[in-house]
């Protein structure tokens, strides 16, 4: 993985992170349909899951190793609160925790391509 391809890789995931967030905060202020949540979510763990596979199968230039493992675990942990917001498109409590744990992600995401 070259310096470039990170990061456009921590990019694409603050965006995915930050969009399920948003998705999280409609579900918490009842402003979106539970339907259309599970379509969405279940589309973006996708998108992030895929993400996270190909970060995986990179192999980092000098310096990025580490930062390469980071940002694939934590396109893991995302997907894994995407696939919940989809699997629980109305709960609205759970959907709070997914909020903060997305928002949480896609800061770390920026912050690791701030870093490379």
């Amino acid at each position: 993985m070259t310096q470039y391809r990170f990061s456009k890789d921590s990019e694409s995931l603050q965006s995915l992170a930050t969009e399920g967030s948003l998705l999280a905060d409609g579900v918490v202020r009842g402003r979106t349909t539970s339907a259309f949540v599970r379509t969405h979510a279940q589309e973006l763990a996708s998108d992030t899951e895929k993400l996270a596979s190909v970060v995986d199968s990179t192999h980092p230039e000098d310096g990025l190793a580490s930062k390469t493992k980071q940002l694939a675990s934590l396109a893991r942990k995302a997907a894994a609160q995407l696939s919940a917001l989809a699997d629980h498109p109305s709960d609205a409590s759970g959907a709070a925790r997914i909020r903060s744990a997305l928002s949480d992600a896609a800061d770390a995401a920026e912050k690791l391509q701030k870093s490379a």
